[in-house]
């Protein structure tokens, strides 16, 4: 197919091409006009070389529809999937703007790179936009800035998702095209392992990468070296080309380019929140606190130094038990004394120094029951009756250090059965300010299709339809209005996340605020279950 031959041509008696906006070895991209809807929208033309395969025309028939349902502020719209005499095409949305890899080209030329702020935004755009395929079992597969545009609102619109899998990891006919994607290409892609959600991770951590140092962490002539160096090669030191870049920032990078893909994140979501993380220390200016230690290492702890004295005790008592060992057997008709096991000489009769060795053994009896006791006392306070295996509250940690001596033994209780271990909980409740049930609206932005995108979490439950679900509504509408069986207006929502439903046409006038409440599958709402956030 002759790419140039169809500009000013019209294709399917309908989109009139304009000019070629790219190409490379498996389509080529046209801006065109669609004077039905009188709108521009960009056409990628497979070249036909794909189009003559039935096995490609099978896929494309079935992958197209799942990329076409893709709804996300973050991913380019596709319009329409068609072929016009043999030749198969896809309708995109149109957007102004150019290329992240244009974008590095262009920086790289003036010697400048892009501002950390604008690396992690455009990664955190980014993977939304993957996260939010994966919740629909859609895999990328060649993410790169290459594909990533950026619009003039500044935002990062992913592009191209499923085109790889539509077209066949086998059809990459173009040296240029091989070399292009093995730079961003994840090990177990090259090992020929089957791919899943953490090497869209991998590919966008090389992204970012370059991103913040204006090459991508490999480089070489050849796709063969790219790949070895993929599988082999320590990620470069960042530090030498960005010594602005914080630790917190490295580490997000080397968790994404973990060669092992099981050291990756699990999800998109998580990346999603190290990068927020990451963004508002980066505004604030903060350097963000070390990990603290688990609370079961801190418990531990404490009761080591606890145990420190009552240990020493023992000790104390160990020796005079091992070194005057046991007393000499009493003579059998000796009351209030057990009968001595016989030994092979005989019954022994005390002598000499028997008695004195009587007194010094009961007297280490009676200090290593009192080292129990105190002990025991101590060990008590636990609720767990297996310290090992039962993971130990600060609070109980905290109240044990805090008794006081007593002068009265405390008896050792027998326990039949033992107190029950705490059942921890799968889903972490938000702090003692919080209800159990809460939804926290963290942040409001204005994409530049006019909606609101609303970045929100939820604790000790996940939202769902049918089912506990969310609410939102403007802050105009009191907050026993926004359900059942108030007369609202609200939208129930049941995710992916964030939340788009609501447009900037939607906000009432005298609107300042969004709000989030909590709300049962019957839609009426818990109140005091949510907040509100200012509009932008």
């Amino acid at each position: 197919m002759n790419q140039p031959s169809w500009i000013g041509r019209t294709l399917s008696d309908r989109y009139k091409i304009e000019d070629l906006l790219g190409q490379g070895g498996m389509s080529a991209v046209y801006k065109a006009s669609d004077p039905n809807l009188k709108r521009v929208v960009a056409i990628k033309l497979i070249h036909s070389h794909l189009s003559s395969d039935p096995s490609f025309v099978t896929r494309f028939e079935g992958e197209a529809a799942a990329v076409a349902s893709l709804r996300h502020q973050n991913i380019v719209q596709v319009y329409d999937f068609n072929n016009d005499g043999g030749v198969y095409y896809m309708v995109l949305e149109f957007i102004p703007g150019e290329t992240l890899q244009d974008r590095l080209k262009r920086l790289e030329e003036s010697d400048r790179k892009l501002s950390l702020e604008e690396v992690l935004k455009f990664t955190l755009n980014t993977c939304d936009a993957i996260g939010y395929a994966h919740q629909r079992g859609m895999i990328h597969r060649d993410i790169k800035p290459a594909n990533i545009m950026l619009d003039v609102h500044g935002q990062a619109i992913l592009m191209d998702f499923g085109i790889v899998k539509i077209i066949g990891g086998d059809s990459h006919t173009s040296t240029g095209a091989v070399v292009g994607t093995a730079r961003y290409m994840s090990p177990e892609i090259i090992r020929g392992e089957v791919s899943d959600h953490r090497t869209d991770l991998y590919s966008l951590g090389v992204t970012m990468y370059e991103m913040l140092s204006g090459r991508p962490p490999f480089e070489a002539d050849s796709a063969m070296t790219l790949m070895m160096m993929h599988l082999n090669d320590p990620v470069p030191d960042l530090r030498s080309f960005r010594p602005d870049v914080s630790p917190e920032i490295i580490n997000i990078l080397e968790k994404c380019l973990a060669k092992d893909r099981d050291e990756r994140y699990d999800s998109a979501s998580e990346l999603a929140a190290a990068l927020k993380q990451a963004l508002v220390h980066l505004k604030s200016g903060e350097i963000p606190e070390p990990q603290p230690e688990k609370v079961s290492t801190i418990a531990a702890t404490k009761m080591a130094d606890m145990a420190e004295p009552v240990q020493a005790a023992a000790n104390e008592s160990q020796p005079v038990e091992r070194e005057r060992v046991a007393p000499p057997p009493p003579p059998v008709d000796d009351p209030g004394l057990s009968t001595p096991p016989i030994s092979p000489n005989g019954p022994r009769r005390p002598r000499g120094r028997m008695w004195w060795m009587i007194g010094a053994g009961i007297l280490g009896l009676l200090c290593i029951i009192g080292v129990v006791v105190v002990g025991g006392y101590a060990m008590s306070n636990f609720s767990s009756p297996d310290p090992v295996e039962t993971e130990i509250s600060t609070e109980m940690v905290e109240n044990t250090a805090t008794i006081a001596p007593t002068d009265t033994p405390v008896p050792v209780q027998p326990s039949d059965t033992p107190e029950p271990t705490p059942v921890p909980t799968d889903t972490p409740l938000p702090t003692a300010t919080y209800p159990p049930l809460y939804v926290r609206i963290n942040e409001i932005t204005l994409n530049g299709s006019g909606q609101y995108v609303v970045a929100y979490e939820t604790f000790g439950y996940t939202e769902k339809l049918p089912g506990m679900h969310v609410h939102f509504f403007f802050d105009t509408v009191p907050p026993e209005q926004a359900g059942v069986p108030g007369s609202g207006p609200w939208i129930l929502y049941g995710g992916p996340r964030p939340f788009t439903k609501y447009r900037e046409s939607d906000r009432p006038g005298a609107a300042n605020q969004m709000c989030a409440l909590v709300a049962n599958a019957d839609h009426s709402i818990i109140m005091e279950s949510g907040n509100c956030m200012d509009l932008p």
